[in-house]
């Protein structure tokens, strides 16, 4: 399985403070950019992710926003474009599932009467040092020779690290959960996020059953 993609989940302020009162750790600003970086388990260089807010619309509970997004492969050459809905009500922020299914099937799934049955899961407002989180899925169904299914549970705060990118350094909540795919056959994983005040999720790691490192994203500029 691919690197966990987070491309919806580092959304970064360029003025700071602006919807705090919805969700402080998804502090948003209308026209914010950032790139995201993908890497295998030994560090080299697999992709990148280009994401631009192009809407942000406040409404009395929170906002809605639409975030641009662009796919780069290995090569620096994009593969795919497409914009994300997302948004926060009473202190809820749902990030995308569909992260988890690997880019390049999204791509060829695209035109095959493709149908997303997601349950999307969510970061509070307020996150505390033990704290057990929702899970959430998302199934591709449609004109395929398979259905696709992704699942993450035992969602929890472990603890509080500092992670370093080149973007920056964070203090950052670490948020471990399990992941599951069901295609031809299951095939189990581990997750990991680093979710810090005002930018979002700005590290991912994906472990194998075996405790492994897989590969890892990170936001690398904002």
């Amino acid at each position: 399985m691919k690197i966990v993609l987070i491309f919806v989940l580092s959304l970064v302020t360029i003025t700071g403070g602006l919807l705090a009162q919805c969700n402080p750790y998804f502090d948003l600003a209308e026209g914010s950019k950032w790139e995201i970086t993908n890497y295998n388990g030994k560090g080299k260089f697999q992709g990148k992710q280009q994401s631009e807010i192009k809407a942000l619309n406040i409404e009395d509970n929170g906002w809605k926003a639409t975030v641009a997004m662009a796919l780069y492969d290995k090569k620096s050459e994009i593969v795919y474009n497409k914009d994300i809905e997302m948004a926060c009500d009473n202190g809820i922020v749902n990030l995308d599932m569909t992260r988890l299914i690997p880019d390049e099937q999204l791509k060829v799934y695209e035109d095959m009467n493709m149908k997303l049955d997601v349950d999307n899961v969510e970061i509070p407002k307020e996150l505390e040092v033990g704290m057990t989180l929702d899970d959430g899925s998302v199934t591709i169904s449609g004109d395929l020779s398979m259905t696709i299914t992704v699942t993450i549970t035992d969602r929890k705060v472990e603890g509080m690290e500092t992670v370093i990118t080149p973007a920056g350094s964070f203090e950052c909540y670490k948020i471990s959960y399990s992941v599951g795919t069901k295609m031809v056959m299951n095939v189990k994983s581990k997750g990991v996020d680093f979710i810090a005040k005002g930018v979002g999720i700005v590290r991912n790691e994906t472990y194998n059953k075996s405790g492994k490192l897989t590969g890892y994203s990170e936001l690398t500029s904002r």
